[in-house]
C-alpha cells in the first residue's frame, strides 16, 4: 500500500494506492484517527468535512476544515501511518513481530 498526504488550498488530500481488499482497513484507520486525535489540526478537528472516493485499488480522501480552521498534514499522516502500518493486523495469518 502506498499513501500520500498533501494540502491544497486549505484542503487535505489523502491518496492511497494498492489497497485492493483493504479499503475497510483504511476506513477503520480514518475512523480511529478521528476518535483518538485530540490535537488541533488532526483528523479529530471539529467540523472537518470528509469525502471518500474508491476506484479499483485506489482510495482518495478529501478533508475540508470548518472556516477559520486548518488541518495539520503531518499529524494526519503520522496518525494514519500508526493505524495502517504499525498497528495493522499481520497478513496471511503470520504472527505479529
Amino acid at each position: 500500500m502506498r499513501m500520500r498526504v498533501s494540502e491544497r488550498q486549505n484542503e487535505v488530500r489523502i491518496e492511497l494506492s494498492r489497497v485492493a481488499g483493504r479499503q475497510g482497513n483504511v476506513l477503520a484507520a480514518l475512523t480511529a484517527c478521528q476518535k483518538s486525535c485530540t490535537c488541533s489540526g488532526g483528523l479529530g478537528a471539529s467540523s472537518a468535512a470528509l469525502s471518500v472516493r474508491a476506484r479499483g485499488d485506489e482510495l482518495r480522501v478529501s478533508l475540508r476544515p470548518a472556516q477559520g480552521q486548518r488541518l495539520d498534514v503531518g499529524e494526519i499522516y503520522r496518525c494514519l501511518r500508526r493505524n495502517l502500518v504499525e498497528h495493522a493486523p499481520p497478513l496471511d495469518g503470520a504472527p505479529a513481530a
